[in-house]
């Protein structure tokens, strides 16, 4: 199983150090300007995404964040930026800055339940990867979903699945990704805050990764997309400011199966 490296520092200073050219897919799951530290226990793991500047402070960072890490994608590599309500918008505008606007792929959104709302809004239940190529020779790899059936259809071109919940087709992958939320007591739980499931790495890298490609997250956390690479068949390179998240993230790369 190829293999790779978890590395503990800033990534705008660590980028620069690293081979260029090498990444097929850069995964960034930067902090989400929420304004608050995060920690989902008393005594557990955390990180500060409190900004004195305020948004012009953090559109800074993503700006350098996403520079920073752009040499080391391959010519026709793609990256991945992960955000939620706050700031995917002015995420979307500093790639177009970048990439141009014909570097654009998709805008994924992951749908997700949990609890908590509001009284004057609807549930905000989703975040956004904006996905954008360095060259038009990009990798992607045409994933099926299944899409449900309300009865039996009588078109004999058309295969039709049947499991626990029903009766499906099996479609070409759209841009709407319902993946559940991590709970608290799930195996894959570490509890590090605003962790991502592995099935939602793992898709992300299946759609836009070739075995043996280079995954590379410069804001690795826990190592989600680190593993989900590893178990993939993909090589990884992970970076955090953070000693707690480098700890969580090389534990589960040494310990897969946990």
């Amino acid at each position: 199983m190829p293999g790779g490296d978890i590395v503990h520092g800033d990534a705008l200073e660590i980028a620069p150090t690293l081979p260029q050219g090498e990444a097929g897919l850069v995964y960034i799951d930067p902090p989400f300007f929420s304004g608050r530290k995060r920690r989902n226990r008393k005594d557990g793991p955390e990180y500060d995404d409190r900004w004195a500047g305020g948004l012009p402070e953090y559109l800074g960072f993503l700006r350098n964040l996403i520079e920073g890490v752009r040499g080391l994608m391959t010519r026709n590599g793609v990256l991945a930026l992960h955000l939620d309500w706050r700031c995917a918008h002015h995420g979307r505008t500093e790639l177009e800055r970048l990439f141009g606007a014909t570097g654009f792929v998709n805008e994924i959104i992951w749908s997700y339940k949990t609890g908590g709302g509001s009284k004057r809004s609807l549930g905000r239940k989703h975040d956004t990867i904006h996905v954008f190529a360095n060259g038009p020779d990009y990798v992607f790899n045409q994933l099926k979903e299944k899409s449900y059936l309300a009865h039996r259809y009588g078109f004999s071109n058309v295969e039709i699945h049947e499991d626990e919940r029903g009766l499906y087709t099996l479609t070409n992958l759209r841009d709407v990704w319902d993946i559940p939320a991590l709970r608290g007591n799930q195996a894959e739980y570490t509890g590090y805050p605003t962790q991502k499931p592995l099935a939602l790495l793992s898709r992300l890298i299946e759609c836009f990764t070739r075995p043996g490609d280079l995954v590379v997250d410069p804001c690795c956390g826990s190592g989600t997309a680190l593993l989900a690479a590893k178990l993939a068949g993909r090589r990884w390179l992970g970076i955090d400011a953070g000693e707690a998240a480098v700890a969580a993230a090389r534990r589960r790369l040494s310990h897969p199966g946990r």
